[in-house]
């Protein structure tokens, strides 16, 4: 009940006001504040990381201070569908030219681009900006120039493109994505910043291979998927801590070996589907994980199922101090045939374990074995795949 009080002339009742409601209004007056005009540059700023470029142009609909902010943007992207037809390729890449005449970052933190090549984006002696547009090149050039920290290169396209040479004196580079381009160094790799680099579907030789590692003394993460050319990955930095070996190509007339090397890691993946060849680990005394999700297509003969079950055993038994040991199906397997049964396999240190079984349970037995050797397991984790093909010829 609202409380009454008495005025002083008598016959008027006055009521407590109740409070009013917070004003809508500014302190000029206004209706309504703007508060998406008053956040400060840094903010918005930080809103452009998370959109793309193009996400980031229709900002300028937003208020009279929106207008320009995108071009300050420090995260250029640029990704277009792989079956996208002429008339959107060419909308691309008036885009890209459209970006180029109005970009004014100072600092450039990310340079994407995911689309497929074109002879269009090729490097030129002389900039076309009249119908086509900047190249890479141009863009790589104005990233590099502004202190780029991120690259990814996705081009989904075989090798086409050349990495112009400039790229690899990059000494701001923190995180470098390359995908389907082609790799030759005439200059000596600088990459000092450099921590986290993935190379996809991409030739790379031995003298490649060295440059690469030697011009990155910070590397901590490293991975090569697709890759051909090279024999020996030998990493002598006690910074790397986690390298992956996806789906390698052995090429070649002769059944190849790929010689790895990294006594200081500490996470070691060896993935995909590879076809014949092999992998050789020297061992490494200071790994923690493991990952053995891989496997290798082969015409031999049954027999060749038994070198598959020595070779994955020198594998585990080159890994052994690890503490997490996960393994594929493909593994397990070869593991499991036959000729292999009679092998044995010393004591594990794992205290986590995690199999890829196969939905028919071939692979059991050594999974079995794996268990009986793991004195120190805490954690057990079964993954049922899909059932896999055994892949040796029998006839």
């Amino acid at each position: 009940m609202a409380r009454i009080e008495f005025s002083a002339n008598p016959g008027h009742l006055l009521k407590r006001p109740r409070p009013t409601p917070p004003s809508d209004q500014d302190d000029t007056g206004n209706s309504s504040v703007d508060y998406i005009s008053k956040l400060p540059d840094a903010i918005i700023l930080h809103i452009f990381s998370f959109l793309t470029t193009k996400d980031a142009m229709k900002t300028s609909v937003l208020s009279k201070q929106w207008r320009y902010k995108w071009t300050a943007n420090p995260h250029i992207s640029f990704s277009m569908s792989f079956c996208a037809n002429r008339t959107k390729f060419r909308s691309f890449l008036a885009f890209m030219k459209a970006v180029r005449l109005r970009c004014t970052a100072i600092k450039v933190k990310s340079f994407l681009f995911d689309a497929p090549y074109a002879p269009y984006l090729a490097s030129s002696r002389q900039e076309r900006t009249d119908t086509v547009g900047p190249t890479l090149d141009w863009w790589l050039h104005f990233a590099v120039k502004h202190n780029i920290e991120e690259v990814s290169m996705i081009l989904r396209k075989d090798n086409e493109y050349a990495l112009p040479q400039f790229v690899f004196r990059c000494t701001t580079l923190v995180s470098f994505h390359v995908s389907c381009c082609h790799i030759s160094m005439m200059v000596a790799v600088k990459w000092t910043s450099l921590k986290r680099l993935h190379i996809d579907h991409a030739e790379l030789k031995d003298d490649a291979m060295m440059r690469i590692l030697s011009g990155c003394p910070v590397l901590e993460f490293f991975e090569l998927k697709r890759c051909w050319g090279f024999k020996h990955v030998k990493i002598e930095s006690r910074g790397l801590k986690e390298l992956v070996i996806d789906s390698h190509r052995f090429r070649g007339a002769e059944i190849l070996i790929l010689k790895i090397s990294a006594p200081h890691l500490l996470k070691f993946r060896l993935l995909g589907d590879s076809k014949r060849g092999e992998f050789k680990v020297d061992k490494i005394s200071s790994l923690v994980e493991a990952e053995l999700n891989f496997s290798i297509k082969t015409d031999a003969l049954q027999a060749q199922a038994q070198a598959h079950a020595e070779f994955v055993k020198r594998l585990v038994e080159n890994l052994h101090p690890i503490s997490k040991l996960v393994m594929g199906s493909w593994c397990l397997q070869v593991l499991s045939s036959t000729k292999a049964r009679g092998l044995f396999l010393p004591s594990l240190k794992c205290r986590h374990l995690t199999f890829h079984v196969a939905a028919d349970h071939v692979g059991a037995l050594w999974m079995a074995k794996i268990l009986e050797s793991s004195p120190h397991l805490e954690k057990l984790c079964l993954q049922i795949t899909c059932t896999t093909t055994f892949w040796v010829n029998t006839r």
